[in-house]
């Protein structure tokens, strides 16, 4: 995939980020949630949330998840990311996307990313299911390692 691709795709990610839907799963059934990702540049996505929420349960028992990022109002753009959430521990990393978000964290954790409540979750992208138009179609984007 051409580099162009891969930034049409995390531009679609970041216009979209305010108001994006998040699956897990819960037993056999998939669970939805709106959330708000933090997206990086290299397609990192990071998804903030309390550490003892029914999201953070449900990973803990199956790491599969899938993140909709679509255009509103018409859903002409949109990338649909499937992967495994991963619960990052590691403080240096939660200070450091704490600092990139892109809105105010502390507003929902005010005594900052070091409190035990604060969870930090990196999704693993397997696929990413994408388009920059109802017109262009669907394409596929699969990293490679």
């Amino acid at each position: 995939m051409s580099s162009s691709d891969v930034q049409k795709i995390v531009s679609i990610m970041k216009q979209n980020s305010m108001h994006a839907y998040f699956a897990t799963v819960d037993g056999d059934l998939p669970q939805v949630r709106p959330v708000s990702p933090i997206v990086e540049d290299d397609m990192s996505i990071w998804v903030t949330t309390f550490s003892n929420s029914r999201k953070v349960k449900q990973l803990k028992q199956n790491p599969k998840c899938c993140l909709a990022f679509v255009e509103q109002p018409d859903g002409n753009k949109a990338a649909i990311v499937t992967g495994k959430a991963q619960i990052i521990s590691n403080l240096t990393e939660k200070k450091r996307v704490w600092d990139f978000a892109n809105f105010n964290l502390s507003e929902y954790f005010p005594k900052g990313p070091e409190c035990d409540e604060f969870c930090l979750l990196k999704i693993n992208i397997d696929k990413v299911e994408w388009r920059d138009s109802w017109e262009g179609g669907r394409k596929v984007y699969e990293p490679t390692e």
